[in-house]
C-alpha cells in the first residue's frame, strides 16, 4: 500500500486536491483522480493538482478535471498553488509556472494573489445561437459568454450544456458562462465548466474572458470586479496582457491510500 499526502485548497469556492509531485512519482490515471474528486466516496473537488518542476520556470502545474481529464490551465487553481507553495515552506516571492504550453506569474499580494494569466486570444462577438448573442474568447481555456438581464434567475443548468457542447465551439467545447453587468460596472457571473459538467462557485479563466468580453463590449477598462457566488475576483488589464487577483485558502491536508 502507498501513503501519499494532500491539501485542499479552495479560491472562491472552486476547490481543487493539490500533490506536491516534484519528484514525478504520482500515478496520473482518470480513474484514480475521479476518485479522489468524488464527495461521496474520495476527497471531493472539483480538480486535482500537482506542483511539478519544470527547467523552463519555476515550477509547473497540471491540473485534471473531476471527470480525469488534463484541463488546458485554471486561474483559480493557480492562486492555490501559490498558496500550497508558501504552506511547503518557500518564500512570498513571485514565480513563474508553466501551465500547459504558457508560462504565467504569480505574485503574493498581503491575503490576496494575483495572477498574470497572458493574452486572451480567439476573440469573437456576437456568435448567433438559438440562445441569443453568445461572444466567445480563449482565456488559456475556450470560453463561451452569454449576458443575461438577471443571471441569478438565468436557466444555467439548460444553458450551459447547451452551449458547452454547440456546434461553435466544436471540438473543444466551451465552459458555458452567464453575465449581467451591474449599475455600478461590477458583473454577476456563473460557470458552467466543462470536465466538472456542471456549475462551479467560482471560475478563475471565466471571470477573464467575461471581463475581456465585457471591455469589447461596454468599454469597461478594468478593473472589473467579477461576482461569484463563491466569492469576488479582480480582473485587470496591462497592454494585451489579463492580470486576476483573489483569495485562496488551505482547508485540511491528509493522505489517500493506493
Amino acid at each position: 500500500m502507498w501513503n501519499r499526502s494532500f491539501a485542499k485548497y479552495e479560491g472562491a469556492g472552486n476547490d481543487f486536491v493539490l500533490v506536491d509531485d516534484r519528484s514525478l512519482v504520482f500515478p496520473i490515471h482518470p480513474i484514480l483522480i475521479q476518485g479522489l474528486c468524488d464527495r461521496k466516496f474520495g476527497v471531493g473537488a472539483d480538480g486535482v493538482i500537482l506542483l511539478q518542476l519544470d527547467p523552463k520556470a519555476d515550477f509547473r502545474m497540471r491540473i485534471f478535471n473531476r471527470d480525469g481529464g488534463e484541463a488546458e490551465g485554471c486561474g483559480n487553481g493557480l492562486r492555490c498553488l501559490a498558496r500550497f507553495l508558501l504552506d511547503l515552506g518557500l518564500p512570498p516571492k513571485p514565480y513563474r509556472v508553466v501551465v500547459h504550453n504558457r508560462i504565467v506569474e504569480l505574485e503574493y499580494r498581503e491575503d490576496l494573489i494575483r495572477v498574470e494569466m497572458g493574452e486572451p486570444k480567439d476573440l469573437a462577438l456576437h456568435l448567433k445561437t438559438e440562445a441569443g448573442a453568445v461572444h466567445f474568447v480563449d482565456t488559456g481555456v475556450p470560453h463561451a459568454v452569454l449576458f443575461v438581464e438577471d443571471v441569478t434567475a438565468a436557466p444555467l443548468s439548460e444553458l450551459g450544456p447547451f452551449l458547452r457542447h454547440h456546434p461553435l465551439f466544436h471540438p473543444r467545447g466551451a465552459n458555458a458562462n452567464l453575465a449581467s453587468l451591474q449599475p455600478d460596472g461590477s458583473i454577476r457571473v456563473r460557470t458552467f465548466e466543462r470536465g466538472v459538467e456542471e456549475e462551479t462557485l467560482a471560475c478563475g479563466t471565466g471571470a477573464c474572458a467575461v471581463a475581456v468580453i465585457a471591455a469589447s463590449l461596454f468599454g469597461l477598462s478594468g478593473p472589473v470586479r467579477i461576482s461569484y457566488q463563491g466569492g469576488d475576483l479582480e480582473v485587470g488589464f496591462q497592454g494585451s496582457k489579463i492580470f486576476m487577483t483573489g483569495p485562496a485558502k488551505r482547508v485540511f491536508e491528509g493522505k489517500f491510500l493506493l
